[in-house]
């Protein structure tokens, strides 16, 4: 009885499977192109929404955008001046808190423009390596064995493709949101601006008083051309812009893993059809 109760267990998981796989497994060209874009289409959706909400880049550790390396500069040099003149860090350290907050939810309002611009590229994206894509591996890449199963291939294969056309597209719209006022009466830009402002103002006052920062920075065992000073003048936009791309590519390759880890959870035939043929090698 044990036996014929398995037997029946067996063949209808297999007519399960048989169902969810569809009669036509047979994938042609087009099909596979499809549900390429389809993913990328779901993903960059899914990522867009959950990063353009309060705290989807400054509450998410994974892509929450840092100050850009000139700002620290700034900061450790300032706080090495503390020796020369005490508090000179005190006003930077609290601007740059600020500036880390008003640049995350600058990319935050500018999440809620990506999607369009991302669906723009995917539909004029040219996927001439779609079976190689949707087996794992990314078209020019060094794998050589069939168990280096990439489950990013998709996303990279767009951001490989698409990105600096997605940078001219994104950054007027993440420029923007720079200039909005996020954190109490003041932007990204006017923040940057201020705190740039008062470090060429330090970097000035110690040309001019060579003499006290020698005998300060002595204590510390360092000399003046330690410290290399010199003017700021990065960029904000671009870093910002650049940031908060490879923050969504980051999203959009967790919901390219998710699709390719369980392609009968979506409801998209395309997917579940393109994604349903290669299951089991994700899932080995």
């Amino acid at each position: 009885m044990k036996k014929i109760c398995y037997a029946v267990f067996a063949l209808v998981m297999f007519a399960s499977c048989e169902d969810m796989l569809g009669d036509d497994t047979n994938l042609s060209t087009g099909d596979i192109v499809k549900g390429l874009k389809e993913a990328l289409n779901v993903g960059t959706d899914s990522s867009t929404t959950m990063l353009s909400v309060a705290n989807g880049y400054y509450g998410d550790a994974a892509v929450k955008i840092l100050l850009p390396q000139e700002a620290q500069y700034i900061q450790e040099k300032t706080r090495l001046l503390d020796n020369v003149w005490s508090g000179t860090s005190d006003v930077i350290d609290a601007k740059l808190e600020q500036l880390i907050e008003a640049i995350n939810r600058s990319a935050e309002d500018a999440a809620k423009d990506a999607k369009p611009i991302f669906s723009e590229a995917i539909t004029n994206l040219s996927i001439t390596d779609g079976l190689q894509i949707l087996n794992g591996e990314v078209p020019g890449s060094t794998m050589k064995s069939a168990t280096d199963f990439d489950s990013l291939a998709a996303t990279t294969y767009l951001k490989m493709q698409t990105y600096d056309a997605l940078v001219g597209a994104y950054s007027p719209k993440v420029n923007a949101a720079l200039g909005k006022k996020f954190v109490g009466n003041a932007s990204a830009a006017s923040i940057w601006t201020e705190v740039v402002g008062k470090w060429n103002g330090i970097y000035q006052k110690c040309e001019n008083n060579k003499g006290a920062v020698k005998l300060g920075l002595a204590v510390l065992g360092k000399s003046y051309d330690d410290l290399n000073l010199h003017e700021v003048n990065t960029d904000l936009g671009e870093f910002t812009t650049q940031k908060a791309l490879d923050g969504l590519f980051l999203k959009v390759g967790d919901q390219e893993k998710a699709i390719r880890k369980n392609p009968f959870q979506w409801a998209s035939d395309i997917l579940r059809k393109v994604f349903g043929s290669v299951y089991e090698a994700v899932t080995k």
